[in-house]
């Protein structure tokens, strides 16, 4: 009897064991839906867009790959605009894992950042668009200013809206001119944001519901004060990889 009633307690161990491992298993897919790992020198999965707004241009000749990193620069102005590379996806993904690894050369004045958006073209005309940002500021390199927005309508602030939340997260430890691995998780009621694997903050306003485009560029702008505009020389953000997982979503 001792023995039966031994071997019925290890099933249903073993059977719980199993249920909680299978639930986290189709909580998050581990292989990745899509990967960059910028090894050849075609950009085929990228779009590179050409504009101007603000105090940029965005240039297709500022962006190129070697040794399986890509990098985008932040150029000499030319009459009051300055050449920048970006570079997006043509695809759009939905909820999920993004993830980068990054690194910012030195020099004030410049934004590097790795972002996602419901639509590129938006954000240079009426800028009705969801977007999901990491934004490293060359002035504040121990810093990462962090946002979310739900139909975009306006630059960079510190309003905590329905439309608009943001946070600047500091460590005097950190520093954005080293590689990092930036991450944000995407979920229907809120976004996570990771820097190396840790948790930093956790948005729950302005969530955007449209499925989205990835994004890197680098630029200036001379409306936001921490910037410090304008640029003390060129400025290069480099990208190692990008990765998008996408998990199963639980009702």
């Amino acid at each position: 009897m001792k023995i039966s009633r031994r071997i019925l307690l290890f099933y249903i161990v073993l059977n719980f064991s199993l249920c909680v491992n299978l639930s986290d298993t189709a909580a998050q897919e581990d292989t990745p839906y899509f990967r960059e790992d910028f090894s050849s020198n075609g950009l085929s999965v990228w779009g590179a867009p050409t504009f101007e707004v603000y105090s940029i241009k965005a240039d297709p000749g500022m962006v190129s790959n070697s040794g399986g990193i890509n990098y985008l620069r932040l150029g000499a102005p030319e009459s009051d605009k300055y050449p920048s590379g970006f570079i997006y996806t043509k695809d759009r993904f939905s909820y999920g894992s993004y993830s980068a690894g990054i690194k910012v050369s030195d020099n004030p004045g410049a934004v590097a950042s790795f972002f996602a958006c419901s639509e590129i073209s938006k954000i240079f005309t009426d800028g009705t668009h969801d977007e999901i940002d990491f934004e490293l500021l060359t002035a504040e390199p121990h810093s990462v200013l962090m946002s979310t927005w739900y139909v975009a309508t306006g630059t960079e602030g510190g309003l905590q809206t329905t439309t608009h939340s943001s946070f600047l997260w500091k460590d005097p430890s950190f520093d954005i001119r080293e590689w990092h691995v930036y991450r944000f998780d995407r979920h229907p009621e809120r976004v996570e944001f990771f820097i190396d694997g840790k948790k930093v903050w956790t948005s729950r306003r302005a969530i955007p519901k449209r499925e989205l485009q990835i994004a890197l560029n680098i630029y200036t702008i001379n409306t936001w004060k921490e910037v410090r505009y304008p640029p003390r020389g060129e400025a290069v953000q480099m990208t190692d990889w990008v990765e998008y997982k996408k998990f199963k979503i639980e009702n």
